[in-house]
């Protein structure tokens, strides 16, 4: 088999040493660890950082079982090193305009950009009348990326004849890709996401449990879930993810109730222990694409409740409820009485748990993402053996 290598375009390495823990930091996490792990596939992985080195951030050169490449102040020197990798295909995770220098720098090599969370304009609309509660700073964390300059970007590899596939995570985002990137949505494939499944029936609390997992970010809604636990006190909630902003605009938690466990970023053994434990996954986000922490808890059998449904997984497998626009604490009710609901139906909770499960087993798992990823790397035409 001829090996290839792969590098993994990404703006953050979901790693607790070197920098943001978000959605795509965990999909080039679960790409690198899946090719490391079984060398016979014949993909060699390498990490491209979109952005420089943080000032305090140690520098981390291997993670998740690959190289990462940092993004250097000499232009020169990066791109070298760069094209010494000798990449064969490009794994773009989702878009953004600081990663046109990656396809400058590689005017030939094929691309396949991994769709994740696209913002059309109603989504955009909803994000900009987000609030934090008590805060008159604007929040931090929810301006606008110019993805639209995509669309030049494709141009341009078309008259240089490179080959390039969007790809998203479910057919649920593809209509979002016109407004979002300024091209069109035809031809889109699929790539799903790689769940790891659980192996066994899940151990459930003896109590009702009620998990959070999401980054402590004003995009999150953090704070909604501090007052659910505040007026559910017979409630365990347990809290998993951190913030990463500071300042104004930002939200640190203070005074939590005692049912309220701060468990900050957690790693796999931590995580999916708290999510098998789980009675119910609660999301608070003002927006969302597919949501990884959604599949995760389905795969340990916990329902969702949600104040987003994207791909209407919420309604098939929880409990969908409208958005809420603003700080969302309007929405505090309405929450509690759905978690309620699901609290008191152990049969429907359980029902929807195991059906849950086997939807994501059967959508999102390593085999059903090694297929797309090998079908549309021969349709870029990349050798893979």
């Amino acid at each position: 088999m001829r090996r290839i290598t792969l590098g993994i375009i990404a703006n953050e390495l979901f790693s607790s040493e070197a920098g943001r823990m978000g959605g795509f930091g965990w999909a080039l996490s679960k790409v690198s660890e899946c090719f490391c792990a079984d060398p016979s596939l014949g993909v060699d992985p390498v990490i491209l950082m979109g952005q420089r080195l943080r000032n305090g951030t140690p520098r981390v050169d291997s993670v998740h079982g690959s190289r990462v490449v940092w993004l250097e102040d000499s232009f020169w020197r990066w791109g070298r090193e760069i094209r010494r990798q000798q990449i064969d295909l490009l794994l773009s995770i989702d878009y953004r305009s600081n990663y046109r220098a990656f396809f400058a720098l590689l005017p030939r090599t094929p691309v396949l950009l991994w769709v994740r969370d696209p913002w059309d304009f109603k989504d955009r609309e909803i994000i900009g009348s987000l609030r934090i509660p008590g805060e008159n700073a604007p929040p931090q964390g929810v301006k606008p990326h110019a993805t639209r300059t995509l669309a030049p970007l494709l141009l341009t590899s078309r008259l240089m004849r490179r080959r390039i596939q969007l790809a998203v995570t479910t057919p649920w985002l593809a209509p979002k890709i016109p407004d979002s990137y300024g091209v069109p949505a035809a031809g889109v494939a699929e790539l799903p996401n790689i769940i790891l499944p659980h192996g066994g029936k899940p151990r459930k609390a003896e109590r009702p449990v009620v998990a959070f997992l999401a980054r402590l970010d004003p995009y999150k809604r953090p704070w909604i879930v501090v007052e659910l636990a505040r007026r559910m006190p017979d409630v365990e909630f347990v809290m998993m993810g951190q913030g990463h902003f500071s300042g104004p605009g930002s939200w640190q938690i203070t005074d939590p109730p005692p049912n309220l466990r701060l468990l900050g970023h957690v790693g796999e053994d931590v995580k999916r222990p708290e999510l098998e434990r789980a009675w119910i996954l609660v999301n608070t986000s003002i927006h969302e694409g597919l949501a990884v922490s959604f599949l995760e808890a389905l795969a340990q059998e916990t329902p969702v409740v949600s104040t987003v449904d994207p791909d209407k997984v919420v309604t098939r497998f929880g409990r969908a409820l409208e958005r809420f626009p603003g700080d969302g604490m309007d929405g505090a009710g309405t929450l509690i009485a759905a978690l309620r609901s699901l609290i008191d139906d152990t049969a429907e909770r359980q029902a929807l748990g195991s059906k849950g499960r086997a939807w994501v087993e059967s959508t999102h798992s390593r085999e059903t993402f090694l297929r797309a990823f090998f079908q549309l790397a021969s349709r870029l035409e990349v050798n893979t053996g």
